[in-house]
């Protein structure tokens, strides 16, 4: 209980650390309810970690991957950006985790590399806007942590998760057709997706 507790007290610090941080000081005023939610996310991603994975290192991997996700949705969300230390951040918990996360092999790691940034990247080069740069980098760091078959999941939930909130935007007269969305949080939904339900997901398909 009480490694509970710390673990939910830890995980919403960090997270309010990563919110103030990439939103330039902190949400607040009308959206002041987001951080709130922000720092429950914090909290679940700490105790999520804490009993799902065993061992220190792994839990501690997952977990700074999941900061890593939460600083890209709250800063393509603001600033319209996915920094590339949040890339450079995941390529070394990629390694890392080849020690902390065993069970993915290096040909898995890199075509989860490959499977979803490289699509991405010849549907921007044939439809100049569709993808920025940044998500393609994204999904090409993440899939080396997470590997094909979570990658592949968490693309597909992203795409289904974005559309979804198109459709719904143009329902409700808030979007237009050819409205840019920022997609780094839909990709970071995604994974998060992806890792939960991931495995599952593709051992239900290919069955």
């Amino acid at each position: 209980m009480i490694c509970s507790i710390t673990a939910a007290a830890v995980g919403a610090a960090v997270f309010h650390i990563i919110e103030r941080c990439c939103t330039r000081g902190g949400i607040s005023g009308t959206a002041s309810w987001l951080a709130w939610i922000c720092r429950t996310s914090g909290a679940a991603a700490a105790l999520y970690c804490l009993h799902r994975y065993n061992g220190t290192g792994a839990s501690l991997t997952m977990f700074w991957f999941l900061c890593v996700l939460a600083a890209v949705t709250l800063t393509d969300f603001y600033r319209r950006e996915i920094p590339d230390i949040c890339c450079a951040a995941v390529i070394i918990l990629a390694f890392l985790s080849v020690w902390t996360l065993p069970g993915l092999s290096v040909w898995e790691r890199a075509a989860g590399s490959l499977c979803v940034s490289v699509p991405f990247l010849v549907i921007a080069l044939i439809v100049p806007g569709s993808f920025g740069g940044g998500d393609i980098k994204l999904m090409a760091a993440c899939g080396l942590f997470l590997g094909w078959k979570v990658t592949a999941v968490s693309a597909a939930a992203a795409v289904l998760t974005a559309g979804g909130s198109i459709v719904y935007g143009m329902a409700a007269g808030r979007r237009k057709i050819g409205d840019a969305i920022a997609f780094g949080p839909f990709l970071c939904i995604g994974m998060l997706m992806g890792i939960i339900w991931g495995n599952r997901v593709m051992e239900w398909y290919v069955s």
